[in-house]
């Protein structure tokens, strides 16, 4: 019987990945939800826990919107008072090759912003400058989502390893510090496969071929690689910084920028940096409002209004308005499309929170999906990377991934007589490439764009974080046989 109910714990998965290929991402979404609700009360749970669930997903949903809203509000006021094409007619004097833009702009930024703040923040913000460079608004969301997936590993300054692992698991400095840098060497085959699909998406839209992407690439995975060891959390902040400099001086054909319209950026990421630098701030964005036991129930969540980039990105709305002397914001067009992502995204979360909450007196969906993982025996390092794989995507997060996976990976490792630090590093590579499919990313960072055709975005990011999984796998294997 618990065979059975561990292979029904993936349906809700199955149905939510396979019809949003084949029918759109839309009905992937209420038809996994209307499957996970039939599973949800044959697992024997308590009927109090259904609505408290929703609850639990409406105050998730909040969350993300408040980044969408953000980013949204960002973008209109620095577009009305001219600043988005005046950083467009910036940008196209610092290399004569628009690919080069691209490239440069999607690496460091996306590195840049998911290093320092996570929590969506780089598909809000980086495709919307691709796209004012002229670059397909499609194209343009999964290259950042494919590259958000190879630097979330240290995302947010290090969250996911910090909340996903220190937090559950009794590691030492010296496992984290080797967890850190087998992710490392696992991110940069990943981001050689990844980007050998970027080149190919490129080719596509008729962009002939060069070594750009090769070269920008190479100068912030190189020091990635180098540093993890040793600054842990740090390395992706510190990486991109370096890359931007290296880039600025060696690459730049022209280092005379207009810096007047970036000034916007530049007050978000000094508002994103000051909690990290600042004791005193941390304790005001680690702030949580706790739902304990929602209408009586087993459910809990928490609501955290300062770990959002909401803020930083309405105090960098205002600078825009204030820098353009307008006195104009058209809140109208904003809530408009708040709405219409609500509608698609309030029920993909409820279907991550009804399989968490599932149960009562037997494991969850998501713990009997787990106990499957684990009966796989030789076979669990090709597995892997794949549970991580999925724990974003249901969660659509890779600390949460982390949190939820984590005891699985380790136990599994020390019952195989596995080096936990290898497995628990695939384990954070594929939560980290997930992100790149999760709905939750695809369907924010296409709103914010203003993209509707949320499948054409999964179809393109699918086959390259399976394959960059994949090979995760059989690398990991390997070095699970030598050591």
């Amino acid at each position: 019987m618990a065979v059975i109910f561990s292979v029904l714990s993936l349906l809700p998965i199955v149905f939510l990945l396979l019809v949003s290929l084949l029918k759109g991402v839309k009905a992937g979404i209420y038809s996994g939800f209307a499957v996970t609700i039939i599973l949800f009360f044959i697992w024997d749970s308590q009927l109090i826990t259904f609505p408290a669930a929703l609850i639990a997903a409406f105050i998730n949903t909040i969350s993300i919107l408040m980044i969408v809203f953000g980013a949204l509000l960002l973008h209109q006021n620095m577009e009305q008072v001219g600043f988005i094409n005046q950083i467009k007619n910036s940008l196209t004097t610092t290399h004569n090759d628009k690919k080069f833009q691209f490239y440069f702009l999607a690496f460091f930024l996306t590195a840049f912003f998911e290093s320092v703040s996570g929590f969506g923040t780089p598909g809000a913000i980086v495709p919307l400058l691709l796209v004012s460079l002229g670059f397909p608004p499609i194209t343009s969301i999964v290259v950042v989502l494919l590259i958000d997936g190879l630097f979330a590993i240290t995302g947010a300054i290090g969250t996911p390893v910090i909340a996903g692992f220190e937090g559950t698991l009794d590691l030492t400095e010296y496992e984290i510090q080797k967890i850190y840098i087998y992710a490392s060497c696992f991110m940069v085959i990943s981001g050689s496969i990844i980007l050998f699909f970027i080149e190919h998406f490129l080719k596509k839209q008729g962009y002939q071929k060069d070594y750009h992407g090769w070269k920008l690439f190479a100068i912030i995975a190189i020091p990635f690689l180098c540093l993890s060891f040793f600054l842990k959390e740090l390395t992706g902040v510190v990486s991109s910084a370096l890359m931007g400099v290296l880039a600025y001086f060696f690459l730049f054909t022209n280092r005379k920028l207009t810096w007047r319209p970036w000034l916007p950026y530049i007050v978000l990421i000094i508002f994103l940096l000051l909690p990290k630098l600042i004791p005193p701030l941390k304790s005001i964005v680690a702030l949580s409002l706790p739902f304990n036991h929602i209408l009586n129930s087993s459910v809990s969540t928490s609501f955290q209004p300062f770990r959002s980039p909401l803020f930083p990105f309405i105090f960098a709305s205002i600078c825009a308005t204030f820098l353009g002397k307008s006195s104009k914001t058209n809140l109208k067009s904003v809530f408009n499309k708040i709405a219409s992502i609500f509608i698609i995204l309030f029920p993909s979360l409820a279907i991550t929170q009804l399989m968490l909450s599932s149960g009562s007196q037997m494991p969850s969906m998501v713990s009997s999906m787990s106990t499957l993982f684990t009966k796989t025996g030789a076979a669990y390092p090709i597995l892997s990377p794949f549970i991580g794989l999925i724990g974003t995507f249901i969660t659509g997060s890779t600390t949460v991934s982390n949190i939820i996976f984590s005891s699985v990976q380790y136990n599994a490792a020390i019952n195989l007589s596995l080096p936990k630090e290898i497995v628990l590093a695939m384990q954070l590579n594929g939560a980290s490439l997930g992100n790149a499919i999760c709905l939750f990313n695809i369907i924010a960072a296409a709103a914010v764009a203003g993209v509707s055709k949320y499948v054409s975005i999964l179809h393109k990011t699918i086959l390259p974080i399976l394959i960059a999984t994949l090979v995760t796998s059989l690398l990991g294997t390997m070095l699970l046989a030598i050591f």
